[in-house]
């Protein structure tokens, strides 16, 4: 693509911007020794009471792999549905 002037420099520079933002995840899960992941609950908090687990998965939306409904990390946040 041939950009001959500055307005056309701006106008590649804003359509590369938006691919690039379109292809690109908004956030990226974190890995299970990052969070002190570990399969117990702490002081009573575990994942099945956490308000980013999805239980019908076994997944939680900010680690990675599969997560035990009774394990425990430090992005623990009780489930406001809880409260």
């Amino acid at each position: 693509m041939k950009i001959s002037n500055r307005r056309g420099f701006f106008k590649y520079m804003a359509l590369l911007g938006l691919v690039t933002f379109s292809a690109t995840p908004l956030f990226a899960k974190a890995p299970k020794d990052k969070v002190q992941y570990q399969e117990e609950p702490n002081k009573g908090e575990k994942c099945s009471t956490c308000q980013h687990f999805v239980s019908k998965t076994n997944e939680c939306r900010l680690v990675k792999g599969t997560i035990s409904a009774e394990a425990w990390c430090n992005l623990y946040a009780i489930d406001p549905k809880l409260k």
